[in-house]
């Protein structure tokens, strides 16, 4: 099995991407995989402002305990599935930081991707976005998404899933992930 953890791309109060990131952790360990969530919002991270470029610091040691941290996350992880709003057609600026901080621990790693949007096209546009960020590590982003959007038809305020149907998307977007991380790895 895998260790998979799940990137909220989030740390806003309230956010609705929570209630999907968690499902998915669970999700996730149901199918016998090692995951957690990655929330920056329990593991803050500081503005990237580094001197140098990540890779640097991959072969000692980051300047800030919290970077420190998701780096030895993500090196020990085999690949990752990211939960995130769509903001302003966009990206959140706490994911992209995240991201930038590190280099390597994505190389060669497969990326599922989950937007969620109050709109109707329910995150596509970050997704799309991130695709080209992910690629840059030299890491794959599957084909396969699940898009969620608006939020409420799929999770009301307290988390729980209204649409048994979103089941079968996650499984068929973890099954890729596995997929890939096989060929990855062979």
């Amino acid at each position: 099995m895998y260790n998979i953890p799940v990137i909220l791309g989030s740390v806003r109060e309230g956010r609705r991407s929570l209630a999907p990131a968690q499902y998915l952790v669970k999700k996730l360990q149901g199918l016998g995989h090692q995951s957690q969530l990655v929330d920056f919002k329990e593991m803050p991270l500081p503005f990237y402002n580094a001197p140098t470029v990540p890779v640097v610091y991959y072969k000692t040691a980051y300047p800030d305990p919290n970077v420190q941290r998701w780096s030895e996350l993500a090196r020990s992880a085999h690949g990752f599935i990211i939960v995130t709003p769509e903001y302003n057609h966009g990206y959140p600026a706490v994911l992209k930081n995240a991201l930038d901080w590190l280099y390597l621990e994505f190389e060669h790693k497969a990326f599922g991707l989950v937007g969620v949007s109050n709109g109707s096209v329910a995150g596509a546009r970050v997704i799309e976005q991130l695709r080209t960020v992910i690629e840059n590590f030299g890491a794959l982003a599957v084909r396969e998404t699940v898009m969620l959007g608006p939020i409420d038809k799929y999770f009301d305020a307290t988390g729980k899933l209204l649409d048994d149907a979103l089941d079968k998307r996650v499984t068929g977007l973890i099954e890729s992930v596995v997929w890939w991380l096989k060929k990855l790895q062979a």
